[in-house]
């Protein structure tokens, strides 16, 4: 499995739809994808799913 991390909307619907809203955070155990934590939008649950720590930048210098 390449994904061990993922992000949902935390009251549903599509995932690139309203990314100011909260999403649920789940980690992959061996077995199934379980809750880890929450995000408090799009941006900081896409830099959970792909191990950015608050400090490292996504931007290319």
């Amino acid at each position: 499995m390449d994904q061990y991390r993922r992000h949902r909307p935390l009251h549903g619907g599509a995932g690139h739809l309203r990314p100011e809203k909260p999403r649920t955070l789940e980690q992959w155990n061996g077995f199934a994808y379980v809750p880890a934590a929450t995000a408090p939008d799009l941006a900081a649950a896409t830099a959970w799913a792909h191990g950015l720590d608050s400090h490292e930048s996504t931007a290319q210098e």
